[in-house]
């Protein structure tokens, strides 16, 4: 890690927004010889701290940690990779309104995939027609090559969904939950098991009742019972809902180690732009029943934000607020 390549791109990034070492200092709470001290070479930032740097300059952590912006896409071969979802002419309509329109998408294995929108723009509708829990009125859907309505369970096995709020036995604790989720599934190792509740940080609040948890723990615990399925594909749907910034942080790191370790496909919905921007391989944005890519490399090369583009596709401007 180049500590003066890190300082010297932390300056081009201030210069570039036109902030002064004040600035940057007052909306990290630090000291300005702190930041002086980054630009020079001396320190980095903590870790604590790089998430709330790459979003003031718009860039991501690996960009912040590479001293560089990152021009390109991930050298993938896409021909050599396998098709985990294929959606071909999606529609979905509830009475009169359209919610998917000729939706077609493809999602590759190891890909991480962003699904941004408005309420209501049928984020979490496409999610549930992927997994079959809503009835479509055209189109098809295939998950690791197959029909998802002819080989629900063998498919099912392989996947694991969080839709809105996850949903408990809440007169039993968080641990007997965990106990019933790796049942069910024949899960027997303990071990993966403790990793991912100390990774989420529900260590302490194992063995309380679900009918105690905050918003945030019940979103930490669905997680946790989730990803002890070690699945190939993984659905969230607004995964962040309830989660402080340090939550957020974690659940970032645990999503990219079991991306990276386990090959795990990922389509995440979030309204947190910034953490969609920095974690995801690709970005889409439904509007109107329809999906659009967003070119993620043409907006850091014009150092526009995702925030300001997806306002601008959604047709939200100054003019209209």
């Amino acid at each position: 890690m180049d500590q003066e390549k890190i300082g010297k791109f932390i300056y081009k990034l201030r210069k570039e927004k036109g902030l002064t070492q004040k600035d940057i200092a007052e909306k990290l709470n630090i000291s300005d010889n702190s930041v002086s001290k980054w630009e020079r070479g001396i320190n980095i930032p903590d870790i604590s701290y790089l998430p709330f740097l790459a979003d003031i300059f718009n860039v991501t952590v690996n960009e912040l940690l590479n001293g560089e912006y990152d021009y390109k896409k991930k050298d993938k071969n896409y021909s050599k990779l396998n098709k985990v979802i294929a959606i071909k002419d999606l529609c979905k309509s509830y009475g009169k309104k359209q919610v998917l329109n000729n939706i077609n998408l493809d999602i590759y294995e190891g890909e991480i995939v962003g699904l941004i929108g408005k309420n209501g723009a049928g984020k979490t509708t496409l999610i549930k027609s992927i997994i079959n829990f809503c009835q479509i009125q055209k189109g098809e859907i295939k998950l690791f090559n197959k029909y998802i309505s002819k080989d629900y369970e063998k498919i099912m096995n392989k996947i694991a969904v969080i839709i809105e709020n996850p949903a408990f036995y809440l007169n039993l604790s968080g641990r007997d939950n965990i106990k019933i989720v790796s049942l069910l599934n024949n899960i027997t190792d303990q071990n993966y098991i403790e990793k991912i509740v100390k990774e989420l940080n529900l260590a302490k609040d194992l063995d309380k009742k679900v009918a105690k948890y905050s918003l945030g723990m019940k979103q930490r615990l669905g997680l946790v019972c989730a990803l002890i399925k070690k699945p190939k594909l993984l659905l969230l749907d607004e995964p962040t809902n309830g989660l402080d910034p340090i939550g957020i942080n974690e659940l970032r790191m645990v999503l990219q180690k079991i991306n990276q370790k386990e090959n795990t496909t990922i389509l995440i919905s979030s309204h947190i732009l910034s953490e969609i921007e920095n974690i995801c391989d690709r970005i889409l944005i439904i509007d109107q029943g329809f999906l659009e890519e967003v070119d993620v490399c043409k907006l850091k090369h014009h150092h526009k934000s995702l925030e300001s583009e997806f306002l601008e596709k959604v047709g939200v401007t100054d003019d209209n607020i």
